[in-house]
């Protein structure tokens, strides 16, 4: 199932599932939609306290509630497919807001406040070969030198105050003149849990969608220099994220999995999820050494192709105005436009 968290017209913050009906593109209201399933089963008198209990319209609770919650969800979807077929329901839902248009909303985030943001470096072997390559003059080679052959994943932690959503501005930072795009899969975990085996590990995923982790290159190389990250990678709005979860059941093998970015239509990165050094169930095992809670987030790391190893280098780099487009099958694409900074 896709799952996003949209904010309505009249600002209310709700989850949907993208769903065809009566020749349009549809989001379902998940909440609305299995109270109209508990009106049809004559629960009318609690419908919506029952369908606000098993379908929570905030991401978080969703999560939490685990499978129970996602199995009502899945009820709900069935009931908005028979319902819509019916004559003149299209336009009965989205009167109601049991559905919406794509145009009438905004996305957020899946997750828009996740706890944590574990980001993974350097996973994959190519982009650690073009971050070594001294023709980009970018001095990026001492990095790769000290994360190559790491016997771990190497992480730093992104911020929840970086998240933001498909479609929403990047600003520009003015603390930096180099603004550099990271195309890569992102893992948010289902249920809390800890000291998690490889082998158990997908057990413990939500479900899989997209980020772009966007970097400041000469404020991540200063700070690397001195042995820390922080403000390289986490500058507002420098996490777009989105715009769908996809439920973990729908992804049976994150390691097969194309890997795309586009920037004002020009292919940057083309990769596969199986190129990766570490995989997701050995990222997620390895840090469950600390509690991992519902909502909770990986990145995992970013494919070859970033602007800061071009030669040289200022040709890919962002710049106000850059349209940034991440897509990866079957989650869909992230569509980001890089923007000034007030």
């Amino acid at each position: 199932m896709k799952i996003a968290s949209i904010e309505t017209k009249t600002g209310d913050i709700r989850l949907v599932t993208p769903l065809a009906a009566g020749g349009r593109g549809l989001l379902v209201d998940l909440t609305r939609a299995y109270a109209d399933l508990m009106d049809d089963r004559e629960e009318r008198a609690s419908a919506s306290r029952l369908a606000a209990a098993r379908v929570p319209s905030n991401m978080l609770q969703f999560l939490d509630g685990g499978r129970a919650t996602l199995a009502a969800a899945r009820e709900a979807v069935a009931h908005a497919i028979r319902a819509l077929s019916v004559d003149g329901a299209v336009e009965r839902w989205l009167a109601r807001g049991t559905a919406h248009e794509e145009a009438t909303v905004t996305f957020l985030a899946p997750v828009p406040r996740p706890g944590k943001i574990i980001s993974i470096g350097a996973n994959y072997r190519k982009h650690l070969d073009e971050l070594a390559d001294d023709r980009s003059g970018a001095g990026l080679e001492p990095i790769a030198a000290k994360l190559s052959g790491a016997a771990y994943p190497p992480a730093f932690a992104k911020l929840p105050s970086t998240v933001t959503g498909h479609e929403h501005p990047v600003r520009y930072p003015r603390w930096t003149t180099q603004l550099d795009y990271e195309a890569e899969l992102c893992v948010v975990i289902g249920r809390r849990c800890r000291n998690v085996s490889v082998s158990e590990a997908l057990d413990v995923v939500a479900g899989y969608t997209i980020i772009n982790d966007v970097s400041m290159r000469d404020i991540q190389r200063e700070e690397m220099s001195r042995g820390m990250l922080l403000l390289g990678k986490n500058l507002d709005t420098t996490a777009p994220v989105g715009p769908f979860l996809v439920t973990a059941d729908e992804i049976p093998d994150p390691q097969n999995l194309r890997i795309r970015c586009w920037v004002n239509d020009e292919l940057r990165q083309d990769a596969s999820t199986s190129e990766m050094i570490h995989s997701v169930a050995e990222i997620v095992s390895y840090y469950s050494k600390m509690t991992l809670e519902p909502g909770d987030m990986f990145t995992t790391g970013s494919p070859a192709g970033v602007g800061v190893s071009a030669d040289p280098p200022e040709r890919h780099l962002l710049k106000p105005g850059d349209v940034v487009v991440i897509e990866i099958d079957p989650i869909g694409s992230l569509r980001n436009m890089i923007v000034e900074d007030n």
